[in-house]
């Protein structure tokens, strides 16, 4: 698949495209006579897995090496499951973080509209 038809099918930009391919996150493509990029399909299922990947929070490096499990499922694999375990408990973390500072930005604003009313 050439370069134009990946980067529209998978919502991508052509750099973002080309730094996947730099950083080995990507199957590399074939190159054509005249020069172009000819894309395996399969790479468009690896930039999904790897925009999944980072909308739930995981570093390229994890991905990067979670990639080898998309292409050839390893069923109840631990390396996987420990990787997934790990950033579930970050993301518990920064949830209770981002509750906290809710809670204190709460009572400031309870308390500036109190002295707003009162003064």
């Amino acid at each position: 698949m050439r370069t134009g038809v990946l980067i529209k099918r998978a919502g991508v930009t052509r750099d973002t495209l080309r730094y996947y391919e730099r950083e080995g996150l990507i199957t590399p493509p074939v190159r054509l006579i005249n020069g172009y990029r000819d894309y395996p399909e399969q790479v468009l299922e690896e930039i999904r897995f790897i925009r999944l990947g980072q909308s739930v929070g995981l570093p390229l490096q994890i991905i990067r090496r979670a990639i080898p499990y998309l292409i050839a499922p390893q069923p109840g694999c631990q390396e996987l499951r420990a990787v997934l375990e790990a950033q579930m408990r970050a993301l518990d973390e920064q949830m209770d973080k981002l509750r906290s500072a809710k809670a204190r930005l709460s009572k400031w604003l309870l308390a500036n509209r109190a002295a707003a009313m009162a003064g």
